[in-house]
This record gives structure tokens, C-alpha cells and sequence, in this order.
């Protein structure tokens, strides 16, 4: 089983291949998009035909190697371009967080989705709909946190630098029965995120992993 863990930057690819490696699998490479966060969002927001030919070159070469899977360890990214078409396309599975959304949206009323940048949260508020169209999402993008994160800063200098303390205030007063990490970078700080809210987090990697254990059955 070959895999390729594809992202949008080092670090969230780092991630991604530490998550995917440490589940058992070895044959496993890295493929980063951008290299820093506002490189990302720059080619996020960039024409349609841009982003597929990038995304093209990157799967022709990895179907001549005979890869396997693809696991995009990124919410942005898959949101931004239409990964099911390259699916289709290349006959080759690639494995999104935007699955394990669309399969969780009918147990909620009420989410928190923590993302990066609007077009991480409009992909994931587009699956949820698509979803539950009753669904009722509160949104957040940080990403001056994602580039503390990429910087490596320690996680409870991140807590104290966001005020993780209002935030999970404000949080707890919402009425919401889950908070989404709705970008591949915040498990970096999901345990002090779990210090100040009072609401169950979902961190869609460990189902992302499963995934791949259902391509094998």
C-alpha cells in the first residue's frame, strides 16, 4: 500500500504523514502544495484552471509510481478544488476531511467550526448543508493561529496569545452540541483547546485513518 499524505503546507504535510505513518503504514511520502500559509491562501483563492493543473501534475506523477491512496491531511485544500473529480478521473482513491463531514452532519443541530481561512469554512459549511440542510454552524477562521502553529510556537503560548480563555467563553454559551476542527492544524492545540470549553471536539483524523483501512477490505 502506497500512500501520499498531500497538504497545503510543511507543517499541517508533516502532520499528515506522522498521523498516517504512526496508524502502521510505511510506505508513505509528502507532497506540500505551499510553502507557508499565505502562500496557501493566495493559491486557494486563484482561478479554477490554476489550481487543477497543480493538482494534476501532482496525481499524474503519483499514478505512474502506483500509488494507492491519496490522503489530502487538509480542510482548505479540500475545499478549494474538487478532489472527487481526480478520484473519478485517475481511478485512484483520495481520502478528505470533507468525507468524514458529510457523514456526521445528520447527528447535529448545532456546530462550532473552528477553520483557517473562509474558503476552509465555506467547503465545510458547503458539506454540512449539502448534509442537513437544517443544520445551524457558527463560524470562526484564525488563521494568525495556523502561522503560529507553522511556526511551532509552544501550544500554551498559542493558548494565551488567542485568549483560548474568552474564546472558550464565548464558546460554552452557544448552545452547540460539537466543535469541528476545521483545519488539519488545531490537533496541535486541541488539548488546551479542551481546557476552556465545556462541548465535545471532533478531530476528523482518526476517521480519515479508518478510511484507509476500508480501502483495504
Amino acid at each position: 500500500m502506497k500512500i501520499a499524505v498531500m497538504a497545503g503546507t510543511p507543517v499541517d504535510t508533516e502532520i499528515g504523514f506522522n498521523e498516517v505513518v504512526n496508524y502502521g503504514y510505511r510506505d508513505v511520502i509528502k507532497i506540500s502544495i505551499s510553502e507557508n500559509p499565505e502562500q496557501q491562501t493566495i493559491f486557494q483563492t486563484s482561478t479554477k484552471e490554476y489550481k487543477e493543473k497543480i493538482i494534476n501534475k501532482h496525481i499524474l506523477k503519483l499514478k505512474k509510481e502506483e500509488f494507492n491512496i491519496i490522503f489530502v491531511y487538509c480542510n482548505s485544500l479540500s475545499s478549494s478544488v474538487d478532489f472527487s473529480k481526480f478520484s473519478k478521473k485517475y481511478n485512484i482513491k483520495i481520502i478528505t476531511p470533507l468525507e468524514v463531514y458529510s457523514e456526521i452532519a445528520e447527528k447535529y443541530n448545532n456546530l462550532v467550526v473552528m477553520a483557517a481561512n473562509a474558503q476552509g469554512l465555506s467547503g465545510i459549511e458547503k458539506v454540512l448543508f449539502t448534509s442537513n440542510s437544517k443544520i445551524n454552524i457558527i463560524g470562526f477562521t484564525l488563521l494568525d493561529m495556523v502561522k503560529d502553529i507553522e511556526n511551532k510556537l509552544p501550544e500554551h503560548t498559542i493558548a494565551k496569545k488567542h485568549n483560548f480563555e474568552l474564546l472558550g467563553n464565548y464558546i460554552n454559551n452557544l448552545n452547540a452540541e460539537l466543535i469541528v476542527l476545521g483545519c488539519t492544524h488545531f490537533p496541535y492545540v486541541e488539548k488546551q483547546i479542551k481546557n476552556y470549553v465545556k462541548i465535545p471536539i471532533l478531530n476528523p483524523t482518526k476517521k480519515m485513518l479508518e478510511k484507509i483501512d476500508n480501502n483495504l477490505s
